[in-house]
């Protein structure tokens, strides 16, 4: 019984680690169109979700996966990094059912410049861009006098009303 239980954990290692295993498919596409990009800073991280639509039989979203454009490039001319949305579709199926497809990714070496985020799908692109900084108020609540500016005619002198003709 225990040698029959190794053999079978030997076989489940060895399949699930091969290429052609389920866990793992060779063929994977690029989603059909890319419906929203939506960029998030957190210190030096770079957080991107996407949301598009495959072409795929089911009923439910497909989890997707963002693969970079021009990794040895970087950012292109406009200072936006470059993604691909993918897929894993059915084997064989070209019908027109799309389904959504959701990918998140977090970015831990951002260049420097970053504007934003460009993903492409097969028919489209979208452009996602970094929220600007907000300024931020203090904490701390002043306690000087916001005085305004003193006409010096006027300062400390006692003016009378003006005689009515």
């Amino acid at each position: 019984m225990k040698r029959l239980s190794t053999a079978l954990a030997i076989c489940v290692l060895v399949f699930c680690s091969s290429d052609t295993a389920l866990c793992g498919r060779a063929e994977s596409r690029i989603a059909t169109r890319v419906d929203t990009v939506t960029v998030i800073a957190k210190g030096r991280n770079l957080l991107i979700r996407v949301q598009g639509m495959g072409r795929t039989p089911g009923h439910f979203a497909l989890h997707g996966r963002l693969l970079r454009r021009n990794q040895e490039q970087g950012l292109n001319k406009e200072g936006l990094l470059e993604y691909d949305l993918m897929f894993n579709p059915q084997a064989g199926y070209s019908g027109f059912n799309l389904r959504r497809v959701i990918a998140s990714i977090t970015e831990k070496s951002v260049p420097q410049g970053v504007k934003g985020v460009r993903v492409f799908g097969e028919y489209n692109h979208y452009d996602g861009s970094l929220p600007e900084s907000k300024k931020r108020k203090s904490l701390v609540p002043s306690f000087r006098r916001h005085r305004g500016k003193e006409n010096p005619e006027t300062s400390g002198a006692i003016t009378e009303p003006s005689p009515s003709p």
